[in-house]
């Protein structure tokens, strides 16, 4: 190929690779979705990536005074990638009064997302000052340990120094106050007057029935005036009384319902394995999560779950999260549980159902998640099953095919050898021994049993459970009546202590309290099987007699 061929090809190529070079994603946002009339605010642009230009904010100017704009990059790493993020936020002031959809913003191409705003008629009343504080509670009638959104606002019409703004403060009863993220900043005009407002929100969650009174706030600040002096002010809102109402009883079918008040609730499911289907003694994890609108945390109950026989579930460590935005708080707790099969069959998983009363409708709602019918299948290792797929794996089959028939003639050998051994001690062509003991080659030798327990004694006596488990499930199935496969079935056929004992191991395999097992008692229930009895003329009196409760 020569070279001006070559050259042509590359130059043929750039094009097609620039229509499939993936755009930058363009996304928009406002900092608040309703505002009054000559109230400003945020509108925020922002891209994934390196840019160079700016975007195109003609579109804007029609419904929009924009007051000021800046813009801001930064450079992010996650798991190893570095990627810039590039955010533009220019401050808008509606021309009047309506509902307005921004309109998607171009930038190298790309659109972005529109944005819906409603712009509400101007507040009426005369300008208290130069500096001025709005409080307002909504709702001003709450549920006892609900949540109430307090809002303050403080208006400035000159310039402040060195400033501070006091936290609400509820008296006349107990009350848990949240700050709900970060502070806000827009303009608006009053009387023909321009404010500079810092919005700043709290959740309020009453603990007691009755009135709640929250005390004023107060604000101090240096005033620099334009002459250039400055002085010291103190201004002070009003106080707001929140109505509290008591806690309503819970529906006859859920007598010892725990009180959730909360404005929207929600109870998922997932398990780390297909639920329909456990294999004998191998535990799945399940993880439920609870997530509500209006509630703390620590609000969220533990969840109850039945037990059923043939499964059991052991719970770990909840975990909680919270997020704050200025619709209030959203809160969410986790459980994970260990879930092991204890018996081979169907078996049903019972329904989970957490009764919570909706604050909005005022009414109890039950969140729910429907049973689980599961098949429980023996031990895999147990089941063969010849599967013909790939040709390596036929190649395997007929090595596996060739190797029975060379055993098959080995045995043949072995059989034939036999026979002749027993002609010649039958015509006594060799003469026999005596046999001490004959029933000691076919009896199960008690050195096995002893050692099995000795090793899981010293297991429990380094309080290591994961050991203890596989030595004591290894000497279960060889020497307890019914080989019991699980440290659950173990249980139901062991005595007492001992019973109490393996569940004792189980919990603190699967269930919260990992790492903290004793193993003392384990290991002195097994000193009762250390003594073995003499060997007997049956085989089976080697294996250990069935246990009783």
């Amino acid at each position: 190929m020569s070279k001006r061929t070559v050259f042509v090809c590359l130059f043929g190529v750039f094009p097609i690779a620039s229509l499939f070079a993936q755009e930058p994603e363009l996304n928009a946002s406002v900092d608040r979705s309703v505002v009054n009339e000559n109230e400003s605010f945020a509108y925020t642009l922002y891209v994934q990536g390196e840019v160079s230009i700016e975007p195109d904010l003609s579109s804007l100017s029609s419904e929009f005074e924009i007051l000021q704009r800046s813009r801001n990059s930064s450079i992010q790493m996650m798991n190893g990638t570095t990627s810039q993020l590039t955010e533009w936020r220019i401050q808008l002031m509606p021309r009047s009064v309506g509902s307005f959809i921004i309109q998607p913003v171009q930038l190298a191409g790309s659109l972005s997302n529109s944005v819906e705003v409603q712009v509400l008629p101007a507040v009426a009343g005369d300008t208290p000052g130069e500096i001025f504080i709005e409080v307002e509670v909504m709702p001003s009638i709450a549920y006892v340990q609900s949540q109430a959104i307090y809002t303050l606002r403080l208006f400035r019409a000159v310039n402040t120094g060195r400033s501070s703004l006091t936290a609400p403060e509820a008296t006349g009863g107990e009350a848990i106050i949240v700050p709900l993220g970060e502070d806000r900043e827009f303009r608006t005009r009053r009387d023909d007057k321009d404010f500079i407002v810092l919005e700043r929100q709290y959740a309020i969650f009453p603990q007691s029935a009755g009135a709640l009174m929250i005390e004023p706030v107060t604000f101090e600040g240096v005033v620099i005036t334009a002459s250039g002096l400055s002085n010291l002010q103190r201004v002070t809102s009003g106080a707001l009384v929140l109505s509290v109402q008591a806690a309503v009883p819970p529906p006859q079918e859920y007598p010892n319902a725990s009180w959730v008040p909360a404005r929207a609730l929600n109870l998922s499911e997932r398990w780390s394995d297909e639920p329909g289907e456990f294999t004998l003694g191998v535990p799945q994890t399940r993880t439920l999560t609870i997530e509500a609108e209006g509630l703390l945390d620590t609000q969220l109950p533990e969840l109850t779950l039945s037990q059923t026989e043939g499964v059991r579930q052991y719970a770990d460590q909840p975990e909680l999260d919270r997020e704050t935005g200025p619709e209030g708080i959203r809160a969410a707790r986790t459980e994970r549980f260990a879930v092991i099969a204890q018996s081979p069959g169907q078996v049903m998983i019972p329904a989970v159902e957490l009764p919570w009363f909706n604050v909005v409708d005022g009414v109890w709602e039950i969140a729910r998640i429907d049973p689980i019918v599961s098949m429980v299948f023996g031990d895999q290792n147990e089941i063969v099953s010849p599967v013909i797929g790939r040709s390596g794996e036929v190649a395997d089959l007929e090595v596996v095919s060739d190797n029975a028939r060379l055993w098959q003639g080995v045995s043949a050998a072995l059989l034939s050898a036999w026979i002749l051994t027993l002609i010649v001690f039958r015509f006594g062509w060799v003469r026999r021994k005596p046999i001490s003991n004959v029933t000691s080659a076919v009896a199960l030798p008690k050195s096995n049993q002893r050692q099995l327990l000795r090793g899981v004694r010293a297991a429990c006596e380094k309080n290591d459970p994961e050991t203890t488990r596989d030595l004591l499930l290894e000497w279960s199935e060889k020497f307890v009546v019914g080989a019991p496969k699980t440290l659950g079935c173990l249980a139901i056929e062991a005595p007492e202590e001992l019973s109490k004992a393996v569940s004792d191991l189980e919990r603190s395999l699967y269930g919260s309290s990992a790492g903290s097992w004793n193993g003392l008692a384990l290991a002195t229930e097994l000193k009762k099987f250390s003594q073995l009895p003499k060997t007997s003329n049956k085989a089976t009196e080697e294996v250990l007699q069935p246990l009783y409760r």
